[in-house]
């Protein structure tokens, strides 16, 4: 079976970035992708990259994909899902957080339809799509967006806070009381999502925020990680290794040692220094909810 596993590390100025993808113990292809982009110069750190730097001013774009459909290459919608991301924000240079959120919103919804027009040009493309978990830094305030059932979680102070929501038929059937919390485990339609870049014409996008503080650390990952390992292993491995890359490196290890069924990414943050107000000490994470959906921008003619 091939394998492809790869890595990436940077550090700067009072961030440190680590990230790591692994094809599992199930799968011949990896369908993850995850980008590290530093938006001030249109520098982007990937799979291709084992090492880089970023200094000041900081301006970062982070980001998970999971591909799913296609023929032959189920990978090529997460790859130009993270390509198309990266290229609008570092294009739009945005230096405020409003800019920001609407370069985000733009970015994920161009994204989508270079998914979906990739998948109709295509025979080998066809019916593919996948999710994306993007956080943009400015300034201390995170921009969440979300579509999809990859995740975003922040550790503050000992407490881990699940800052998205997943977009699936499994959570939405929990919100609306259709489905018990114990059932959640043995229910066989877990795995449909509801949204993905590439699925449909329109696209909802979840969009959300959060303020940092000194010592947060952020983790985005795919549902290879979160569907095998719990939040409880989750948090503790994200405390016990305060080093980005020991940390995604030990939450990589729990899920291929819960079974590895699926790809697996972890991409760890963690944010230090005095340009962070410190935690309140009785306070986790406060997800700030800007829009619970919003459309992708519509194409111009």
């Amino acid at each position: 079976m091939p394998v492809y596993r790869t890595s990436a590390v940077e550090h700067a100025a009072a961030v440190a970035v680590a990230a790591r993808t692994d094809v599992g113990l199930s799968r011949e292809h990896n369908e993850d992708t995850f980008l590290i982009s530093d938006l001030a110069r249109g520098l982007a750190h990937g799979p291709a990259a084992a090492q880089a730097s970023v200094e000041p001013p900081l301006a970062l774009s982070l980001g998970v994909y999971d591909g799913s459909g296609g023929a032959s290459s189920p990978d090529a919608a997460s790859r130009l899902a993270a390509r198309m991301v990266h290229a609008i924000l570092t294009r739009a240079a945005p230096r405020s957080s409003d800019a920001l959120e609407r370069s985000l919103l733009e970015a994920i919804g161009e994204a989508g339809r270079a998914v979906r027009d990739n998948a109709r040009r295509s025979s080998q493309h066809r019916n593919s799509g996948t999710t994306a978990t993007v956080a943009a830094l400015c300034d201390e305030r995170l921009l969440l967006a979300q579509v999809g059932d990859s995740r975003a979680y922040l550790l503050r102070s000992g407490v881990l806070t699940q800052l998205t929501r997943d977009q699936t038929l499994l959570q939405s059937l929990l919100d609306s009381g259709k489905l018990r919390p114990e059932e959640a485990a043995t229910f066989e339609h877990r795995g449909v999502m509801l949204q993905a870049l590439g699925l449909r014409e329109h696209l909802r996008i979840a969009l959300s925020a959060v303020e940092l503080r000194r010592e947060d650390t952020l983790l985005l990952c795919t549902d290879g990680l979160s569907d095998l390992v719990d939040d409880r292993h989750i948090a503790a491995a994200l405390d016990a290794h305060p080093d980005p890359a020991a940390a995604a490196s030990a939450l990589i290890d729990a899920a291929l040692a819960a079974g590895g069924r699926d790809n697996v990414t972890a991409l760890v943050t963690r944010f230090d220094g005095p340009w962070l107000a410190p935690p309140a000490s009785d306070r986790a994470a406060e997800l700030i909810e800007i829009a619970r959906f919003s459309e992708g921008p519509t194409r111009r003619s």
